[in-house]
Parts: C-alpha cells; sequence; structure tokens
C-alpha cells in the first residue's frame, strides 16, 4: 500500500513536525487563537495528503492512461478537499488568525516536494562503484 512507502511517511512526519513547531511559535506570539489557527492550516494539508494517497492508491494501474487518469483524479481530490477545508475553516472559526493559518498552511504544502528529494538506502550509489581497472 502506498501509505506504507518511506517517503510518504516522511513527508506525514515532517508536515506534522513542522505544524507542531509553527503551533508552538504561534502560541507564544498570538497565544491560543494562532496556535489553533497554526495547527488547522497543517491539518488541512495532513489530510489533504492522505486524501491525494488514498485516491492513488485506489483501482487499477495496469497502463499508463491508467496511471496518469488516477494521478489526475488523486490530486482532483486533493484541490477539492482544501478547497472545502478552507472554506470551512475561515468561515467556522471566528477566532482564526490568518498570519499563523496561511503560514502552516503553505509551509505544509510545500513539504511534500522536499521530503521526496530524499534517497532510499538501498539505491545504488556511486561510491558502490569501483573504479579500479581490475
Amino acid at each position: 500500500m502506498l501509505i506504507l512507502s518511506k517517503q510518504v511517511r516522511a513527508v506525514l512526519a515532517w508536515q506534522c513536525g513542522a505544524t507542531a513547531l509553527l503551533a508552538l511559535l504561534s502560541w507564544i506570539f498570538a497565544g491560543m487563537p494562532g496556535s489553533i489557527s497554526a495547527v488547522l492550516g497543517g491539518v488541512i494539508n495532513i489530510f489533504a495528503g492522505l486524501v491525494l494517497f488514498a485516491v492513488a492508491s485506489l483501482g487499477s494501474k495496469n497502463t499508463a492512461g491508467q496511471v496518469v487518469m488516477r494521478a489526475i483524479k488523486a490530486e482532483g481530490s486533493k484541490v477539492v478537499f482544501v478547497v472545502i477545508a478552507l472554506w470551512m475553516s475561515m468561515a467556522q472559526f471566528k477566532g482564526l488568525v490568518y498570519v499563523p493559518f496561511i503560514a502552516t498552511f503553505c509551509l505544509t504544502a510545500l513539504l511534500p516536494a522536499v521530503a521526496f528529494l530524499g534517497r532510499d538506502s538501498n539505491e545504488f550509489s556511486s561510491d558502490q562503484v569501483s573504479t579500479d581497472p581490475k
């Protein structure tokens, strides 16, 4: 299952860590409403990522076309979830502090791109190549 991959776990861990750190900083500078706002901004992207991974892992992926269609459906599902969650958060939470909310939302939205730059430990690396002509 896709949720068990090392990169997916890294994305979720980084997003949770960034959310916790920004919630703590927001609590120091903006009090409890700021902290709640930061958590809300981070949680939206954490759950959006779970929606993406869940939809991407469904269905058959026998051909390249099926893989592309599954990826498009997964991204579409994520975008719809994010738009609805942002709208509901801003409409329902009257004490929302926008700076920590948007900052945490943006940071957790950018972290998946960074986490996938990491390398698997079982990859072939250049230090395993012998340059000795023997």
